[in-house]
């Protein structure tokens, strides 16, 4: 199996399922939400529209943490959320790109 680079941008237009990270609002730089949505745009050179999680309406507020679920894969992603959306516990399907929190 080819090993990924960590910068890559995952799932770029797919739908993937995805697990929040408890506590992220706690993690290290980018701390505040607004500066994680700053960093998932400027990553994946889009503009964050609306929620990413397949069900949701709401517009996207909030760069929100999670892992991708049943993955050996245990890095850390950053996609658009609403406030909503990025305190969820259960696992959401989101339309990627997902971008790579170093």
């Amino acid at each position: 199996m080819e090993k990924q680079d960590c910068n890559e941008i995952i799932a770029d237009g797919m739908t993937v399922v995805v697990k929040n990270v408890m506590g992220a609002f706690e993690l290290g730089e980018p701390a505040k939400a607004d500066k994680r949505l700053s960093y998932w745009e400027k990553s994946t050179g889009q503009k964050a529209g609306k929620c990413a999680h397949e069900i949701c309406c709401r517009p996207a507020t909030s760069g929100a943490v999670a892992t991708i679920a049943f993955s050996s894969d245990k890095r850390k992603y950053v996609y658009p959320a609403c406030e909503t959306c990025a305190r969820r516990t259960e696992m959401l399907y989101v339309k990627g790109p997902l971008a790579p929190l170093d």
